[in-house]
């Protein structure tokens, strides 16, 4: 056969990397550390490089989905520092719940696709099918497919491989495929002196101007901040919030999600003194306060759509925000309103240095209140939860054993015990950052919160899961237990889908015809115990306890979390608690927002 200028070698083979030694050192030179991986044929020599690199891990994920969530809770916190290898098609077809719902939650991660040999392609192996990393970007932020190089080009190749790489980290955030064929990957055809040093440097933000912006909050008497979770994934967020809230005199409230996932990150009143909680549009005093705005201001909206906040009042906007797509797709803005893309904490900076140096925002008030100016309405006190005194005390249980640790983090996969914490979230130490599922995949919390505690031993994880959620994801408890994660697992069996009894009374179709019940004879207990872990179980009483039992209750479920945590190692507790809508009142609302009125100034 005749060989190609291309093929040949410009310099001796010792000078060369193989394709898949290429991606390991642009993955450490990125900044990368971690690599969960299922691999399959096409992966071993990527699998392998990646082993033997000095700074990269190779952790075995047991799983394709698994190994999408692992690498994505590696990086909730924003950087990109873990990645995973799917094996092309099985894999990747399997992960693709996972990758959209990474997607739906804004995790920056990159998703490394094994592919048979371009020669074998057309053949259509088991493991290939046609157009598979196009049609599987659809599900991704983006995707770059190196089927598509020339023969054996090194530059075209690496080309491909750095704009993966850098691009989960470009707002919006999301994950991101690279196909790469196996011929590539063992073919020792890259030039070692043709890899970046490092990655791109990233610290440079282009400058934004906020005059337009800053002349609107100016000229507000009234305005209102309304933010998303999204927001306090920054580590500033809350600080940069609360001098922006307090040089406008404006009330902050928060997007509450009341059916589906309830549970992310809440604004604390500590930090943000104006917090009037999560927002209720059926609250009354939330709906005055809504009512006298002359501005509402959106910071990191993804979900201020009717079916969530109801409708918003029609005053004029303010829209800061990162995705700008996610946000214009809830069509509250119009040609009146000013929408800022790009980094909102960067944003809230300016203005408010801006507001600063004109000396206060208008006729609201000077830069540095932390209540509204006269005749606002004065900011209410979060509502009540409206829950049973003893699943308070439940969230009050997780709290102190949660507030013995130093920096706990709480990954969610619940629905009913979900609701509950975020509806009485205040009980909840301060210290705590909260991880939930913005794309409802039951069953991914388990394997992120595992991906988070083997990428970041220096936390403390506990991911708190449904019944459903934990034996969805029970395949990533093999890894939890094979590589001895420090994590507590918190399932609450409360026996069967309440939530879904609960819609189903509501929608009149027979929660009888359903299947809602857990599986006669499973213990969550026994199953983790038999993938390695530890375990205990705790039954918590019901909304008809005396006092002294729900303390007594409260006591040892506290001290069991304490416990699991200071142990840093794989734990369960499988907490059996009541099944009774009224144990569960106040948690999952029925019906949606649509319907809810309009809020006017002088709603009672």
């Amino acid at each position: 056969m005749t060989r190609t200028t291309q093929d040949t070698p410009s310099e001796s083979a010792a000078h060369l990397l193989t394709g898949a030694e290429s991606i390991a050192h642009a993955l450490a030179r990125h900044g990368y550390s971690t690599v969960f991986a299922y691999p399959g044929t096409s992966e071993l020599a990527l699998s392998a490089a990646i082993a033997e690199h000095d700074d990269l891990r190779l952790v075995n994920s047991r799983g394709d989905k698994e190994a999408a969530f692992m690498a994505a809770g590696g990086n909730f916190s924003g950087d990109a520092r873990c990645a995973a290898i799917l094996h092309g098609a099985r894999g990747l077809t399997n992960a693709l719940g996972a990758t959209a719902d990474v997607r739906r939650s804004e995790v920056p991660v990159l998703y490394l696709v094994g592919m048979p040999s371009r020669s074998s392609a057309r053949f259509l192996p088991p493991h290939a099918e046609p157009g598979l990393i196009d049609a599987a970007g659809a599900f991704a932020k983006a995707a770059f497919d190196c089927s598509t190089v020339s023969g054996f080009d090194p530059r075209a190749f690496l080309e491909l491989v750095i704009d993966a790489l850098g691009t989960p980290a470009e707002s919006p955030r999301g994950p991101v495929l690279l196909g790469l064929p196996q011929d590539l990957l063992v073919r020792r055809f890259v030039p070692a002196d043709l890899l970046p040093e490092s990655g791109p440097d990233r610290s440079a933000h282009p400058r934004t101007d906020l005059a337009e912006a800053t002349a609107l909050v100016a000229g507000a008497r009234n305005p209102v901040i309304l933010v998303e979770d999204y927001l306090l994934r920054e580590p500033t967020a809350e600080r940069d919030l609360a001098a922006f809230a307090a040089a406008l005199g404006a009330p902050v409230l928060q997007t509450a999600y009341q059916r589906g996932p309830m549970l992310f990150q809440q604004v604390r009143a500590e930090v943000v003194p104006t917090f009037a909680g999560p927002y209720d549009p059926t609250d009354a005093d939330h709906r005055r306060l809504l009512g006298t705005a002359d501005l509402l201001i959106t910071v990191e909206d993804r979900n201020m759509y009717p079916r969530v906040v109801g409708p918003l009042p029609d005053c004029r906007k303010l829209a800061l925000t990162s995705n700008v797509a996610a946000t214009a797709k809830n069509g509250y803005l119009t040609a009146a309103d000013v929408l800022v893309p790009g980094d909102v904490c960067r944003t809230m900076r300016g203005i408010t240095d801006q507001l600063t140096a004109l000396g206060g925002a208008g006729e609201h008030g000077p830069a540095g209140m932390t209540e509204p100016a006269g005749g606002r309405v004065p900011i209410p006190a979060p509502p009540e939860p409206g829950c049973s005194p003893s699943a308070v005390e439940l969230v009050r249980a997780v709290g102190n054993g949660l507030g013995a640790v130093v920096r706990p983090v709480v990954v969610d996969d619940s629905l009913m015990f979900g609701g509950l914490v975020a509806r009485n979230y205040r009980h909840l130490p301060t210290t705590v950052r909260v991880y939930g599922s913005h794309g409802a995949f039951v069953g991914g919390g388990l394997p992120t919160a595992v991906g988070l505690a083997l990428s970041a031993p220096d936390l403390h994880v506990i991911a708190t899961l449904g019944d459903h959620g934990f034996t969805n994801g029970v395949q990533a408890l093999a890894a939890a237990g094979e590589h001895g994660a420090p994590l507590v697992v918190l399932v609450c069996n409360n026996g069967a889908s309440v939530c879904l009894g609960k819609q189903a009374e509501f929608d009149g179709v027979g929660k009888h015809i359903l299947p809602l019940d857990n599986v006669a004879k499973m213990s969550y207990a026994d199953i983790a115990a038999g993938f390695g872990l530890s375990t205990a179980v705790l039954e918590w009483p019901d909304e008809t306890s005396q006092t002294d039992t729900v303390a007594s209750a409260s006591e040892k479920l506290s001290a069991e979390i304490e416990r699991a945590m200071a142990a840093r190692r794989p734990h369960l507790i499988e907490l059996v608690t009541p099944g009774s809508p009224e144990f569960w009142a106040g948690v999952w609302r029925v019906e949606g927002m649509e319907n809810a009125a309009l809020p006017t100034a002088d709603d009672e």
